[in-house]
């Protein structure tokens, strides 16, 4: 009797339900990931969710399954730890709060190539902590010390924006940083922006189907 309760445990053990709060790595034969997820490449994603790719690997090769998530609605872009978090933001919850477990805001595109950032796989637009400044989106540039004309009217960054207006999102013909797209403020699709302040924590964008870029520590 004490060896078939013990068996029970055991078996119990090795099919405990993941926890949502991490990556985990799955194979299509034997997916097993979290409620609200889905195995997409080899990890677990939030269903409905569209990557460009999700080969992402640590240190410790593809066997390492319990590295902590930057955020709840999110997913790996490019294979350097990239996140791409959904979720609104403005000044009283800032752009900043939605990278979790040191991960912070983007700064530059460095860590993921203009196939990852630019791919038409990406629902929703994922702003770096990095301002354009220009008159068009084909001429956007880095802002220049000091500012010039339109700094903050413009940011940069991955994914295409999802909201009320085509074309919000467009390829600069000068990259910033690695990062070859910007997407335009407009509060009729709920991106207002505040150019007197060129932080993205001074922001406000209500539009949860975007979000921002998360690098890792």
């Amino acid at each position: 009797m004490r060896l078939a309760v013990l068996s029970l445990l055991v078996l119990s053990s090795c099919f405990t339900e993941p926890s949502a709060d991490r990556v985990w790595r799955c194979t299509a034969d034997k997916p097993q990931c979290p409620d609200g997820q889905t195995c997409v490449n080899d990890w677990c994603v939030k269903e409905g969710t569209a990557q460009p790719d999700l080969s992402m690997q640590t240190d410790g090769g593809a066997s390492d399954m319990t590295q902590l998530k930057p955020c709840q609605d999110g997913f790996p872009l490019g294979t350097q730890g990239v996140w791409a978090c959904r979720g609104a933001f403005s000044p009283a919850s800032p752009a900043s709060s939605l990278c979790k477990n040191g991960y912070k805001v983007c700064t530059d595109g460095l860590k993921v190539t203009d196939a990852e950032c630019s791919s038409t796989s990406i629902k929703g637009f994922f702003f770096a902590n990095l301002p354009a400044q220009g008159t068009t989106g084909s001429g956007a540039r880095c802002v220049s010390t000091p500012p010039g004309n339109g700094a903050g009217a413009m940011w940069y960054g991955c994914g295409w924006y999802q909201g009320k207006l085509p074309q919000q999102t467009e390829r600069t013909n000068f990259p910033c940083q690695n990062l070859p797209l910007i997407t335009y403020c407009n509060s009729t699709d709920l991106f207002t922006c505040n150019q007197s302040d060129l932080r993205l924590d001074a922001q406000k964008m209500d539009n949860a189907q975007n979000g921002v870029l998360c690098c890792p520590p």
